[in-house]
């Protein structure tokens, strides 16, 4: 039987330990809320007639670093090791997506981070839980409270990896815990039988480590220990060491065992347990062999040092702060008025005691005897002022907290003078970032271990390769739009030789890989920063925009991003393959011409008669004489018709527009030269007509034609290209 006084003791040994940070961090909190008085304070302030006034200077600051957080969100990448573990990688990085998505990771990792920047430490809870109503359940991801995680006090690393036990507790109901736990209800009601009795005997005190008397609670705790247990490893030949629990028969029919040892190894159990009634003691469900908590710490310098968040070192300067704002309004009510000297004479004892009690307020008459005001019987004093001492006071204290956090005017976004240069507000922002970056280191080492556990290492299957088993498809919404991941999918094929073989696609057990934690930001703002930058870069070194398009793709928040980039692609490739075609041609063509050179060569020794001919008829004459390849005759002879043949009937239909141009300036040559002659026969004597007209007769007597007859220069041209045409056709050389 397992000795629940071990349990107990180790439960009140981290209570103990914890319990001086528990006190600060709970200050911590309740200064963030506001709540930054003790009842001691408020109490004294209330007897002296000033209030209790909070000017909470802390709140903006934590706010700055949750909003820096929510803006600048890490990625979880895998690595492969192997060429053959990259599809594996990226469909373990979907699914990681995919189960973060699930289980609202990104609201739960910024409550955690708040956890440890308040108090110092925040506790993440990796875990699977089952479906009662499917047949499977899902992982998560989620924030444990820290007030309920206690710690093995004699841890010493920093992330308390070497810790013998991490206990969880929680304040249950007795209905609550016998319905968790049917198989011990009766213990259960027996042990709340003994609070009950011990709540009436007088002289007893419960001890509130177990029970809480207002509420009717006792205290479940969960005990997570790790123990030594002796397991046999196989070597195989591969490199590979199996434990038992890992091996297949098939390894030692295939000769794969090269031996085996005896060893210790590390084992994880859990105790849950009441103060006197152990429920369970059981080994962990998760095969990973770790505790499936990881913590997230903001200062934590060892094993002597308690965990501290970032408000711990504020709370004095905004102690500071209030006490000064209640010392100035106080200076202010009590010498608004100036007062002065009043003469025993000038007031009444009923006016006396109306000035001293109502003197003070804005706007206030004061009644005096007749004459008093005249005869300089009342004389004011100057108002006081607020001591120079004072007001440097408050300056120095918020000062301070401005120098303590590091948080400064530029990363905070305001008072940013109008004078100060880009360059200059950057500077004030990474320093600002730099005092704050162990905290964000801290919690990208904590995402990474999350990652572990989810995946596990070798030998040691995490929770998603342990419960994720069936055949199934999966969707992740991610920026690039909704995509489809399909696991474990039985592939059946057979085999003329070895049969039919079963073969999983996208196993999530198997494939060796490495897991990072990005440093470029998942976050919305960052990544446009960065589009931004690498664009300006880009412009500026003259880098082709192709070879940083599909980075500026992945940066941009434009949606459908990979359909973008496949189009592109697709675009590309076709350029490419055209770019190709085209070298090829120009390939051919200048293999044509070196084959016609040696072509001449052979025809000059051979007495072949065709050198007159077109190039794309030698190529034709050549193939049929034998001396070529008959396609690239044939091909010639193609080119011919389909480039040459062309251009030949564009030429030819120019030279007929040019002759119908040339006839139409021709005839109406002639109508004009017509009328130039009408109109001087009709301006010369009857006689002179007549001699014209005679010279006119012998002329064309003679076999001359008159001007107008003539055939145009455009007629002989239009003869000669035709006859040009018809020698190219018939293989002769064109007539000139």
């Amino acid at each position: 039987m397992a000795d629940i006084g071990k349990y107990r003791r180790w439960f009140r040994e981290a209570a103990d330990f914890a319990s001086d940070w528990r006190e600060a961090a709970r200050t911590d909190y309740e200064f963030v809320a506001g709540k930054q008085w003790d009842e001691a304070d408020k109490r004294a302030f209330a007897q002296s007639g000033r209030p209790a006034i909070t000017i909470n200077r802390i709140k903006p600051l934590i706010n700055v670093l949750s909003g820096y957080q929510r803006l600048n969100r890490y990625d979880i990448e895998f690595l492969p090791r192997t060429s053959d573990d990259m599809e594996l990688c990226r469909v373990r990085q979907g699914m990681t997506k995919y189960i973060l998505d699930r289980c609202n990771y990104d609201r739960e990792e910024s409550q955690v981070f708040l956890d440890a920047v308040i108090g110092g430490l925040g506790w993440f809870d990796v875990g699977y839980r089952f479906n009662d109503l499917a047949t499977d359940g899902e992982a998560y991801v989620r924030r444990e409270d820290p007030f309920g995680m206690y710690l093995d006090p004699e841890t010493h690393a920093l992330d308390f990896s070497d810790a013998k036990y991490i206990c969880r507790a929680k304040w249950v109901t007795k209905d609550a815990l016998s319905l968790a736990y049917p198989e011990h209800a009766e213990d259960i009601r027996a042990q709340y039988a003994v609070y009950d009795k011990a709540e009436h005997t007088s002289g007893k005190d419960i001890d509130p480590l177990w029970y809480k008397r207002d509420t009717d609670k006792a205290r479940l705790v969960e005990c997570w220990y790790k123990v030594k247990v002796p397991q046999t490893l196989y070597y195989l030949t591969d490199g590979r060491v199996l434990p038992r629990e890992s091996m297949d028969i098939s390894y030692f029919l295939e000769g794969l065992v090269a031996g085996q040892r005896m060893a210790h190894m590390t084992q994880v159990r859990v105790a849950s347990f009441l103060e006197d009634v152990l429920l369970d003691d059981i080994v962990s469900p998760y095969a990973h062999g770790d505790f499936p908590f990881v913590p997230l710490t903001c200062y934590h310098f060892g094993a002597e040092d308690l965990p501290a968040g970032f408000v711990r070192d504020l709370i004095d300067p905004q102690r500071e702060i209030n006490k000064r704002r209640i010392q100035e309004l106080h200076i202010l009510n009590t010498t608004g008025n100036g007062g002065g000297w009043i003469e025993e004479d000038a007031m009444t004892d009923r006016q006396k005691a109306d000035f001293k009690k109502h003197g003070n307020i804005p706007g206030h008459y004061s009644e005096v005897l007749p004459g008093a005001i005249s005869q300089g019987k009342i004389l004011e004093r100057a108002t006081g002022q607020m001591p120079q001492g004072v007001i440097q006071a408050e300056a120095q204290a918020g000062q301070d907290l401005v120098e303590i956090s590091g948080i400064n005017e530029a990363l905070m976004g305001v008072d940013i003078p109008n004078s100060a240069s880009g360059r200059a507000i950057e500077l004030k922002q990474k320093q600002a970032i730099t005092h704050i970056a162990p905290m964000f280191d801290n919690l990208r080492a904590a995402k990474k271990k999350i990652a572990v556990l989810l995946w596990g290492e070798e030998n040691r299957p995490g929770v998603v390769p342990q419960f994720y088993t069936e055949d199934k498809v999966y969707r992740v919404e991610g920026t690039n739009g909704q995509q489809f991941i399909r696991v474990n999918q039985d592939v059946v094929q057979e085999d003329p030789l070895l049969g039919t073989i079963h073969q999983t696609l996208n196993d999530l057990s198997v494939g060796a890989f490495d897991i990072v934690v990005s440093d470029v930001e998942a976050s919305t703002t960052q990544r446009q920063a960065q589009m931004w930058g690498l664009v300006d870069a880009v412009s500026k070194l003259g880098v082709p925009g192709d070879m940083v398009f599909d980075l500026i793709i992945d940066l941009s928040d434009i949606p459908n991003k990979e359909e973008i980039k496949q189009r592109y692609a697709e675009r590309l490739t076709a350029q490419q393959q055209l770019t190709q075609q085209q070298n090829a041609l120009q390939t051919q063509q200048l293999e044509a011409s070196m084959e016609l050179a040696r072509i001449q060569a052979t025809r000059q020794s051979q007495s072949i008669s065709f050198k007159d001919a077109p190039l794309p008829l030698q190529f034709a004459m050549a193939a049929k004489q034998g001396l070529i390849d008959p396609q690239v005759g044939q091909y010639a002879v193609d080119l011919m018709v389909e480039q040459l043949f062309p251009q030949l009937a564009e030429k030819m239909a120019a030279e007929r527009q040019q002759q119908a141009a040339q006839e139409e300036q021709a005839a109406k040559l002639q109508q004009l030269q017509a009328m130039l002659q009408e109109k001087m026969q009709q301006n010369i004597p009857a006689s002179a007509q007549n001699g014209a007209q005679g010279a006119s007769v012998g002329a064309g007597s003679q076999g001359q034609a008159p001007p107008a007859e003539r055939p145009p220069a455009a007629a002989q041209g239009s003869t000669m290209t035709k006859a040009a045409l018809q020698s190219l056709l018939s293989g002769a050389a064109p007539a000139m």
